[in-house]
């Protein structure tokens, strides 16, 4: 049996640090070693599991270093440490890692409430109507409320080499997917596969939990692509971001009479110059997809009808305008972006331009235009300014914007912090496969943002368009919304 003290010796031996002496005590600490092992304190067996002790302490702390310093400098959520509190739990962003950092695990959800009302123009139902279908038998509702959106997710990382997020989606009485993937960390980027955002456009990239309006502009609501299934590498660094993926075509849902289709997606963007006071932001993005195949419709193959769609500018009343007929035929689709922004202080400035280029094929669908493509464009203009002194949270390394941290919080003796903005946009779609059913819109908004703290936001919009579509030309549309939002 060996001596009782052992143990406690060996605990010593390593949190004292001997075995890992600077060079000059190298001589006495070895004496010593042989000293415990001539008079049977310590065996050799014992001095091996110093040694193994030693090397695997000297690993974890290599790999806390390295979990802390991968992404210095970057507001990466996923990889972020936990910081020091003196709550017991950290109940308002509920986060655990481990003692090393390796493994980290958090909850987070968004609930988003809205409400609007309208004054419409007396030709707009006309203007916008389908002989084939009236959602609204000649009235267009003029109030509404909803839970735009109602998110809860679960996200980590594991062995600091991989990061997790399973997020769900509760709206209109139906549980949908949102982000749902598996990502390998590297030390300049990640390598993910599941459902998430096909790379596009500043604005689409942009969090709904950190747009300046409501809702997107009206062409990046219309021409962005959605959530799909698939393959994607980005950047992770600091002045630059780029990201390569490529899709499928149905997104979490499953037809198997449905070919599906697939998608190559690009996006690139840089900083051309940042400081503490300033930001600047060009990027571009290029999407192609193939367009997937129904086998079961009646007339033989046919190409799945394509969705380009926007409303209003608040989901409260749902009015289809831009896109309010799917556009059938399309053999494949490519989608560009041309982006922009920059910011001085308080200060800023944001455009895009996009466009959609679908050639057609009319024995895929019904295509009754003698063209073999169409095009449909758009382009919005806005500015922001925060009266509190605040400014936009520009990230070079995703090309996308984070969120705002108010200079004060409302109730602890500070006012929050208060933005306003105005917003110009512009969509084309009059080009259609069935002529006659395209439309076009210009967009006005102007916004009231309050952000009592850094968790909550209060948004009020009074938007303005004009709009012509099939059945005409409708002038002086006025939209009041406002929305209520919380994370955790």
């Amino acid at each position: 049996m060996r001596p009782f003290k052992t143990p406690i010796l060996l605990a010593a031996l390593i949190s004292g640090g001997i075995l890992a002496a600077p060079a000059h005590a190298e001589s006495s600490t070895s004496a010593l070693i042989d000293k415990l092992i001539e008079r049977g304190v310590l065996t050799e067996e014992d001095l091996r599991d110093l040694r193994e002790a030693e090397a695997r302490e000297s690993e974890a702390v290599a790999d806390q270093i390295k979990a802390e310093d991968r992404y210095q400098g970057l507001e990466y959520e996923p990889t972020l440490p936990l910081q020091t509190v003196d709550d017991r739990i950290q109940a308002r962003k509920f986060r655990v890692e481990s003692q090393d950092g390796s493994n980290r695990f958090g909850l987070r959800g968004r609930l988003m409430v809205d409400t609007a009302v309208a004054n419409w123009d007396d030709n707009l139902n006309e203007a916008s109507s389908q002989t084939d279908r009236q959602d609204f038998d000649g009235a267009l509702p003029e109030r509404g409320t909803i839970l735009r959106r109602a998110r809860l997710g679960a996200l980590g990382v594991y062995d600091n080499t991989w990061e997790y997020q399973l997020e769900v989606d509760f709206r209109d009485s139906d549980v949908r997917f949102a982000n749902a993937y598996l990502a390998y960390l590297s030390d300049h980027g990640r390598l993910a596969v599941g459902n998430f955002k096909e790379p596009f456009s500043l604005e689409s990239s942009t969090s709904s939990r950190r747009l300046t309006f409501m809702e997107r502009a009206t062409p990046v609501d219309a021409y962005r692509p959605s959530r799909n299934i698939g393959l994607m590498y980005e950047t992770l660094v600091p002045n630059y971001y780029l990201a390569a993926g490529v899709f499928g075509g149905e997104g979490t849902d499953r037809d198997r009479d449905v070919e599906e289709g697939y998608a190559v997606a690009l996006r690139g963007s840089f900083a051309p110059y940042m400081d503490d006071n300033t930001f600047s932001h060009l990027g571009a993005s290029y999407n192609y997809r193939r367009n997937s195949k129904d086998f079961d419709d009646e007339d033989g193959e046919e190409c799945e009808s394509v969705r380009l769609r926007s409303r209003e500018g608040a989901r409260a009343m749902d009015i289809r305008l831009i896109g309010r007929n799917d556009i059938e035929g399309v053999e494949d689709f490519s989608r560009y972006a041309l982006e922009a922004a920059w910011g001085k202080g308080p200060f800023s400035l944001q455009g895009e331009y996009l466009r959609v280029d679908l050639n057609l094929d009319p024995e895929k669908g019904d295509v009754r235009t003698d063209q073999s493509s169409i095009t449909l464009d758009g382009y919005y203009l806005q500015a922001s300014y925060f009266l509190t002194g605040e400014h936009r949270n520009y990230r070079a390394f995703s090309g996308d914007f984070g969120a705002v941290r108010p200079n004060s919080v409302f109730g602890r003796g500070g006012t929050g912090a208060w933005e306003v903005a105005a917003r110009y946009a512009h969509a084309d779609s009059m080009e259609h496969s069935r002529p006659g059913r395209g439309n076009k819109m210009d967009h006005y908004t102007l916004g009231l943002n309050w952000y009592p703290n850094q968790d909550m936001v209060f948004k009020l919009n009074y938007m303005y368009f004009d709009y012509e579509g099939r059945g005409g030309v409708s002038n002086g549309n006025h939209v009041l919304a406002a929305r209520a939002q919380f994370e955790f």
